[in-house]
């Protein structure tokens, strides 16, 4: 930063011209040494300094230093070791041919293992999916004058179905499954959140005290199990479809 260096080095000089101002305008005797003596340090320092910048300005504009070169060595160098990258990634994708090819066979057997253990998992959520749907579907409208006992059991009965809803859904939703089935995969997550929101009602049902209120979540229960149902035949229509090549 060599401009930086003359204005700092022109301010010294200025600040010793004005020390020697001091120096010459000070009155009394112990004034003037004591002037005289920060005087001279002050011109020592700026003769210093200024046969350094001397120095060093002569350097700094040699032809093997200058802006220019440095610019020109950087990208030469930069270039060579981009050419070297290249050359050490060509020779590594060579040698790794044929541990890649081992490896894209392992993969593909691992694949089709993969397939077929979803298959086998998938068909037996969507058939306890099915049972569920099928026990909403076949519970009754409670009486009017339904006793207490007769609630609280329609409600444990409830309360059992809403909590096995729910779990099959939640196995759906962890059941891995390979990135080509995600589509079908999907719709299995669908249908038993569906299913998990009739269990959902049909509890609500049987705890409510408003009899519209009551009357809204049963035929909710009922819609939403039937809605599940015919979603999940047909993920299990599509999931017999699938080809394990």
């Amino acid at each position: 930063m060599p401009a930086f260096d003359l204005i700092s080095l022109a301010i010294l000089w200025s600040i010793a011209l004005l020390a020697l101002i001091q120096t010459l305008n000070a009155t009394g005797a112990i004034k003037a040494a004591i002037s005289g003596i920060v005087t001279v340090i002050i011109f020592l320092m700026a003769i210093f300094f200024s046969f350094l910048k001397v120095e060093g300005y002569g350097t700094f504009l040699s032809r093997e230093l200058s802006p220019s070169a440095i610019i020109a060595a950087n990208i030469a160098a930069n270039e060579a070791m981009a050419k070297e990258r290249a050359a050490d990634s060509a020779k590594v994708s060579f040698d790794a041919k044929p541990a890649t090819i081992e490896l894209s066979s392992s993969a593909k057997k691992e694949a089709l293992n993969s397939v077929e253990r979803y298959v086998s998992h998938a068909e037996k959520i969507a058939d306890e999916a099915l049972d569920l749907a099928a026990q909403i579907g076949d519970i009754d409208a409670l009486p009017n004058d339904i006793s207490e006992p007769n609630r609280e059991k329609a409600e444990s009965k409830a309360l059992a179905i809403r909590n096995s809803t729910a779990k099959v859904n939640g196995k759906a939703t962890t059941l891995f499954h390979p990135r080509s089935l995600s589509e079908l995969h999907q719709q299995l997550i669908r249908a038993t959140e569906s299913l998990r929101l009739a269990g959902y009602a049909l509890h609500a049902y049987t705890t409510l005290e408003n009899a519209e209120d009551r009357k809204t979540q049963f035929e909710q229960s009922k819609r939403q199990a039937v809605s599940a149902a015919k979603a999940i035949t047909l993920y299990k229509t599509a999931l017999g479809n699938v080809i394990v090549k």
